[in-house]
């Protein structure tokens, strides 16, 4: 059990150790010589810590925004998250976790080698977001059917396995033509590129994100640096102004309350550029180094990749999403408080970047800026008002303020639901 903790924690999870790890071993079967593999191994490993670093910049910026919010709100309630779910139910489900995850992953790798369909044949290769999924079905299944033990968690392995092959096959279609068929999205969000694509159809005729010629000194804004730079220390001050100064001085310190704001707005946009360029490093070396393992392992098969990879489709339209996201959230937080909901789902960050920037270029292919907007907007309400809904699901989490939720997850509740039924109808809950 120690060696098994010890791969899932130091080497599944890690994706920098993980993918370095794949990649190392695609080059390896493509007979590359030694300052190849070490050359392409090297910028898959740097390319993903990059990509992290700039992760953990914006989201070192928007979280104390949350705190904001829920402050200016005066309410109470859970915010949906992944992380913070995944450390509580780990406190107490470990074992079953681990294991699932293991099981759940050769279950998966023995789909992906034996269906014949083109569109199954993808890797889930997003560490952390699988021993998320792991978690979410042992809670759940737990919840819904009274399961524990080896039932439990034979039956998460087997949901979680199969999920990890439909989602990124469920993706492919929507993604194969963006990237010319070289990887997928391997995440919790995929329904934002489904959703993202039918809603940009909606508002075909709009001209794309990138595109957009705004009149003479507005034209700085085509480029989403620039953009960002202003539309998020705007946001911050707005969200400042409306918590008042007391709120904002425990934040910031010394720092003048304002000038905080502006520069940790600033420090998110900040956070995108160095995600962007990750990306590009990474892909420029993993996709070359995985043909190896596709060619012998598992043929015809492509990789299920972090949402953050498809934003340089698009960065003016991610943008988009991203806000508009963040608005959808706001929309949701305010109606659950008017009908009186019994939990008040409060904005969550992470899902206005990995779910509303994902949602915006997709969005964006069809609809332009209009479709992008639109997408990562409806995104928002969904993840939020579903949370709600899935509150009931995850006992184990109530009182702690926070709720695992997502896209995915939130698509998934009439199947949960059902089984809750069951599980009540038999006396196992």
């Amino acid at each position: 059990m120690q060696i098994i903790s010890f791969l899932i924690s130091q080497v599944f999870v890690q994706a920098p150790v993980f993918l370095g790890l794949v990649a190392l071993v695609g080059l390896i079967l493509q007979k590359k010589s030694a300052a190849d593999i070490i050359e392409g191994t090297a910028k898959t490993v740097v390319g993903i810590l990059v990509l992290f670093a700039g992760i953990d910049v914006f989201l070192g910026a928007i979280m104390p925004l949350t705190s904001i919010m829920n402050k200016a709100f005066g309410v109470t309630g859970v915010i949906p998250d992944c992380f913070g779910p995944f450390g509580i139910a780990m406190k107490t489900l470990a074992q079953e976790i681990s294991m699932t995850f293991i099981l759940a992953f050769v279950i998966h790798i023995i789909i992906v080698r034996i269906v014949p369909w083109k569109n199954f044949k993808n890797v889930f290769m997003t560490g952390h977001i699988m021993l998320f999924q792991s978690g979410w079905f042992v809670v759940v299944l737990g919840a819904t059917l009274g399961l524990h033990g080896t039932p439990l968690i034979i039956l998460a392995a087997i949901f979680t396995g199969i999920l990890w092959t439909v989602l990124p096959a469920m993706c492919r279609p929507f993604t194969k033509e963006m990237t010319d068929d070289e990887y997928t999205l391997g995440h919790l969000n995929s329904l934002c590129i489904v959703l993202g694509t039918w809603i940009g159809k909606l508002f075909k005729g709009t001209k794309k994100s990138d595109e957009v010629e705004l009149p003479g000194f507005l034209s700085i804004f085509s480029d989403y640096t620039v953009l960002l730079s202003f539309l998020m220390p705007t946001i911050f001050i707005i969200i400042g102004l409306m918590a008042g100064q007391a709120e904002i001085l425990p934040l910031s310190g010394d720092q003048n309350w304002i000038i905080w704001l502006v520069m940790t707005g600033l420090k998110f946009a900040a956070g995108v550029g160095i995600v962007l360029f990750g990306v590009r490093m990474f892909l420029a070396a993993m996709i070359p180094a995985f043909q190896g393992i596709s060619r012998t392992l598992l043929p015809d098969s492509i990789l299920g990749l972090d949402s953050p990879v498809f934003y340089t489709f698009s960065p003016v339209a991610s943008i988009l999403g991203f806000v508009a996201s963040f608005a959808g959230a706001i929309v949701s937080t305010l109606l659950l408080i008017v009908i009186g909901s019994p939990v008040v789902v409060l904005p969550g960050p992470i899902f206005f970047f990995f779910d509303g920037a994902l949602a915006g270029p997709f969005g964006d292919r069809f609809g332009g800026w209009k479709g992008a907007i639109a997408a990562g907007f409806v995104l928002g309400v969904f993840v939020h008002v579903g949370t709600a809904l899935l509150y009931p699901l995850e006992p184990v989490f109530h009182g702690t303020g926070v709720l695992w939720s997502g896209p995915d997850m939130v698509m998934l509740l009439p199947l949960f639901w059902v089984l809750k039924l069951i599980g009540g109808a038999l006396g196992l809950v």
